[in-house]
């Protein structure tokens, strides 16, 4: 056994020297150190194997085990026990049985066997369950206290360096420096052994260090998950609002501050990191950087302080890639700077948010639109204006272009703004999935089902995809044909003409027989070309690559998004085509309380991150929290299957953007915008003027037709009689028009931008 005790030696500077190595000294506590590297050929003296097979291999532990039912246990001597410690491991895998077998680091073990807590990395560390904190009860029964996914997969024979610190009820657990698990859950066993263990794999361990943790880990208060603050307001699904004027203090109705850093990482005289202290849990940093040398320095920072809510944005891609390399879990936004957006400029740009790892784009307000930020919203990419005046009317039109966030110089025109709304009011109606064309009306994933759904008014069109016999990619839901046509057997097991002499219409209706399974290219060549877009799922494990080359051959990158349940396929997706969004299909359930509900949307927002993908959860997965919380870190995703009307209309309130349904008739008839014919009206003291708005049906045209509103206004200088305005006094005034419509079995508001009146 090699156990050595290490005497600090100080020295002016304020660092630690410790074997020819300079350390600062809030790094290592000044403690008795356990070290093992496994020199010698045989197990270390005091060590144990309780379980399996264990032996030390070419200088490491080695830990072989053929099943989760046949565990490989060791356990380090009994003077390691205290329980406040910082563990330090190198583990690598050799092998597994599968992605989800695992090895762990076991502490706080009683006597020699269980109860334990455990640092559990499955080989598939990048699963939502990839990373675990688990407790060996009494029972000899395991409860999962935490669990979350790690940014990439273990590959074999690549070592990772494991981290736990413990103390008291708090622990940490990194892989890489990056913190995966942080919690008080630890609360039953408080000190105890320390080991090692696999399951259905082959394990190595090595370069293991244990030395004592004294200083309390902060409160898990001050590090949970948290929303920034967000005004008073009636509308639905408002933007948030980032300050563009850095200030210390937390500033009222502010989700989120933009800080500009020099080469030395200081704001104006006052170091990136005091800000980075102050607004932790209070407002979300959002760090603009144009050049390599303040972007490494920046990124080097965030590291050391394991700040990981943070967005990093540029007008260059490379920049963001830059940063994301080291903190892989901060969020990435890219700037457009040229002066004008036409269709080519738009598809271009959007590819570079997602080549670069972002989610989020950020425009001029000159720039932006209902229209433009309806194609953004399409393709999966989140909008903030950078709002150019700092005027109320600037705020409105951003709100009414649609953006998720509103940059601003100065707030309080913003929340003036979000203040002047009525109960339940959309400014648009939502963008909608047709989830496998309109299975409600007409045979699912069939060409008629889509078409039916395109003149319906689908934004845009879900379907399946898999492989046949003899490799080609064809269209269906199931694994196999039983359901939805007159066929049986799995799609893998027929070939391309067994499926194509299917009925797969007559299973709904008479009406639809010899309606045929159709091609992925010619489900692309449809609607090529077409204002709609396509969001295919790769139903079956293994095809990314074909079915992106399908696409690529067709022309369609610019109206394709992909998405899947496998994460092998959503990770080969953004490998093979990175500059097409792709989205990561699951459900879970729904913590119980507010603050395991913020939890939960920061890991799952940290795992879409490290993928560079968006988060299609099952709309049962939602919480108005997670909702908002990804609404304010600037991602949009797509949420499926809604065929509940009071559910949709629930979650329209909450805030979803995306939702994919059954049912595109349920939103056809909704008008998607009001529009008046003037922004601005001079009327001298008891002159009279009556405003008729628009209402604008459908996405696709510009198609204007006259719908029944009535105009509102909050000041006291204008009467307002239905659509007629009479000037009562002098003064400036805002003036909507609103439209009241029922739709999913509730009533909805529709408002127009303001109408600037002032009176003489």
């Amino acid at each position: 056994m090699k156990k050595k005790k290490v005497v600090p030696l100080f020295l002016a500077t304020g660092m630690l020297f410790n074997g020819g190595e300079i350390i600062p000294v809030n790094v290592l506590a000044a403690e008795p150190v356990f070290t093992e590297s496994f020199d010698a050929a045989a197990l270390p003296d005091g060590w144990e194997v309780i379980q399996g097979q264990a032996a030390v291999q070419d200088g490491s532990l080695m830990l072989t085990s053929p099943s989760t039912s046949k565990p490989a246990r060791v356990l380090m001597p009994e003077s390691v026990s205290s329980g406040d410690y910082i563990i330090e491991a190198d583990m690598t895998f050799v092998s597994a049985v599968e992605d989800t077998r695992w090895a762990s680091i076991m502490y706080r073990v009683q006597g020699n066997d269980y109860p334990y807590y455990q640092m559990a990395v499955r080989r598939g560390a990048n699963a939502l369950n990839g990373v675990e904190l688990a407790l060996r009860n009494a029972n000899n029964g395991w409860s999962v206290l935490n669990k979350a996914p790690y940014s990439e997969a273990f590959a074999y024979n690549k070592t990772y360096k494991m981290k736990i610190v413990s103390k008291g009820n708090r622990v940490q657990q990194y892989i890489n420096g990056q913190l995966v698990i942080d919690t008080d859950q630890a609360t039953a066993l408080q000190e105890g052994r320390i080991g090692f263990q696999a399951a259905g794999a082959t394990v190595k361990f090595d370069n293991i260090h244990v030395k004592e943790q004294t200083e309390e880990l902060p409160s898990l208060a001050d590090t949970s998950a948290f929303l920034g603050d967000q005004p008073e307001t009636n509308l639905l699904n408002a933007p948030t609002i980032i300050s563009d004027t850095p200030q210390l203090e937390q500033q009222e109705g502010v989700s989120s501050m933009m800080l500009k850093p020099d080469t030395d990482l200081l704001i104006q005289g006052t170091p990136l990191r005091t800000y980075l202290e102050e607004m932790k849990g209070e407002t979300i940093p959002i760090i603009k950087l144009e050049n390599e040398e303040t972007a490494q320095k920046t990124a080097q920072l965030l590291s050391e302080m394991s700040v990981q809510d943070v967005h990093i944005v540029s007008t260059q891609s490379e920049v963001l890639k830059t940063v994301k390399e080291i903190v892989p879990s901060v969020r990435g936004a890219l700037i457009y700077n040229r002066s004008s957006l036409n269709k080519h400029d738009l598809n271009r740009f959007i590819q570079s948010v997602h080549t670069s790892g972002a989610k989020t784009a950020i425009l001029p307000q000159k720039l932006l639109s209902a229209d433009t930020v309806h194609s953004f919203h399409s393709r999966a990419v989140s909008i903030w204006g950078d709002m150019e005046g700092e005027l109320e009317l600037d705020a409105h039109k951003l709100i009414h272009a649609g953006v998720d966030g509103i940059i601003a110089r100065d707030p309080v025109p913003v929340t003036a703004a979000f203040s002047r709304y009525p109960e339940n009011t959309l400014v648009q109606r939502p963008i909608v999935a047709a989830h496998r064309g309109i299975p409600s009306l007409a045979p699912e994933n069939t060409m008629t089902g889509y078409r039916m759904s395109y003149e319906l008014g689908a934004d845009l069109i879900e379907t399946d995809v898999q492989k046949t016999k003899d490799g080609e990619i064809v269209i269906m839901h199931d694994y196999t044909v039983d359901r939805t046509t007159d066929g049986t057997g799995n799609v893998k097991d027929l070939t391309l003409a067994d499926i194509q002499s299917l009925d797969a219409g007559s299973y709904l209706s008479e009406e639809f027989a010899g309606e045929k399974v159709p091609l992925f290219r010619e489900f692309l060549q449809e609607f090529k070309g077409k204002e709609v877009i396509l969001l295919v799922e790769l139903k079956a494990d293994g095809i990314a690559e074909d079915t992106i080359r399908i696409i690529e051959e067709e022309g369609m990158r610019d109206q394709v998004v992909l998405q899947s349940f496998h994460l092998n396929s959503v990770t080969q997706s953004v490998a093979s085509a990175p500059n097409m969004p792709s989205g990561y299909l699951y459900s879970a359930a729904v913590p119980q309380t507010e603050a395991a509900r913020l939890n939960d949307a920061r890991n799952m927002m940290n795992y879409a991150t490290r993928l560079n993908v968006t988060l299609n959860s099952s709309y049962s997965s939602l919480s108005p929290e997670f909702t908002s919380y990804l609404r304010q870190r600037g991602m949009i995703s797509f949420h499926w299957t809604f065929r509940n009307e009071a559910d949709f209309g629930e979650q329209l309130q909450n805030g979803v953007i995306g939702p994919i349904t059954d049912y595109t008739q349920w939103l056809t008839e909704a008008p998607i915008r009001i529009e008046t014919p003037i922004k601005t009206r001079n009327l001298n003291i008891g002159q009279t003027a009556t405003i008729q708005a628009k209402a604008f049906l459908n996405y696709r045209t510009d198609k204007k037709e006259n719908i029944e509103t009535n105009l509102f206004s909050s000041s006291d200088n204008v009467k307002i009689d239905g659509n007629t305005i009479q000037a009562e006094k002098s003064g400036s005034s805002y003036v909507f028009a609103q439209h009241t419509f029922t739709m999913l079995d509730q009533e909805w508001t529709l408002v127009s931008e303001p109408i600037e009146v002032t009176v003489k």
